[in-house]
């Protein structure tokens, strides 16, 4: 593959996304909208029983009891718990497995079996896992502001790092990321421009447009004021007088949902252009072997004696 240009890369990324995006939507439906489900079923539960616990123990006395109380607590968290870690689990999952689905779609010309591109993340389960502890302390060093710019360049050096997993076998997981380092080696300015590119594009501008559309149905009073009442059950008394009031939580809460489901629905735009990105350097790195020039199997006519008559 020819070194091609960042904003190339960009356009060949959303055109990929934009043909097929019915069937990265429909793939990222449940990790997104899982999470989303889960969480609100987590803290609805949990709402619902306190603010009905006092009716709850005169119908049921059994319930005016510490252990079963928080018996009961545990059991209304659990269903919202489990289907969130299930779709945790898928949208990590699908930093590797898109990486996949480009691979077959450049071959084939189609997005199709999705079971099959998440057995690649699948067989090297271990690995996977490990990368993500790896990111979590890095991520975990990068709320101390002194280590803020530290944070910017290590994760732009190790952005192809979910690539490398998918596409490098026989590495350790310190390994993907010391690849991923030397792919962008040489090339940090222009992998930071598109890095930029698609975080304006993904994080800020896509989520502005849905907040309009929100707006404009009345989506987002509605919402607030769902998340307005439940805010009203917390001990706001002490932060009030820095302006934060049920109002606004509700209000923030919506926009900040908006922003997760249109950045988790757009993580195929981002793993397709990094796949692509990879492929920019990748490639050209695989330096091929000199054809050897091949060697006359005649046998030479064996040179005779000069007294051979």
């Amino acid at each position: 593959m020819a070194n091609k240009r960042v904003l190339s890369i960009f356009f060949e990324g959303l055109k990929i996304f934009v043909i097929n995006i019915h069937k990265f939507l429909l793939y990222m439906a449940f990790p997104v909208l899982g999470q989303v489900a889960g969480l609100f079923l987590v803290f609805g539960a949990t709402f619902w029983f306190t603010q009905n616990y006092q009716d709850l123990v005169i119908k049921y006395p059994a319930l005016n009891d510490m252990s079963t109380m928080l018996i009961c607590s545990i059991a209304l968290v659990i269903p919202g718990l489990l289907i969130l870690v299930k779709a945790l689990w898928d949208y990590l999952v699908a930093f590797g497995a898109i990486n996949s689905m480009v691979e077959g779609y450049q071959n084939t010309g189609r997005v199709y079996d999705f079971r099959a591109h998440n057995e690649v993340v699948w067989k090297k389960t271990f690995s996977f896992i490990a990368i993500w502890f790896i990111i979590g302390i890095f991520s975990i060093l990068a709320i101390i502001p002194v280590f803020w710019i530290f944070a910017l360049i290590f994760f732009v050096y190790f952005v192809l790092v979910f690539q490398v997993f998918t596409f490098e076998n026989g590495l350790s997981p310190i390994g993907y990321f010391k690849r991923s380092f030397e792919l962008i080696k040489g090339n940090f300015a222009r992998t930071f421009l598109l890095m930029a590119i698609l975080g304006l594009f993904t994080y800020c501008l896509l989520p502005s447009g849905l907040s309009v559309i929100f707006d404009y149905f009345n989506w987002t009073n509605s919402l607030s004021k769902i998340f307005e009442s439940w805010a009203y059950t917390l001990p706001l008394e002490t932060v009030e007088q820095f302006g934060i009031t049920p109002q606004i939580i509700g209000e923030n809460i919506v926009k900040e949902l908006i922003l997760f489901v249109m950045i988790g629905f757009t993580l195929p735009l981002r793993s397709i252009c990094w796949t692509l990105w990879y492929n920019n350097f990748a490639e050209p790195q695989t330096v091929e072997k000199p054809k050897k020039k091949k060697r006359t199997t005649a046998k030479k006519t064996q040179q005779l004696p000069k007294t051979f008559k």
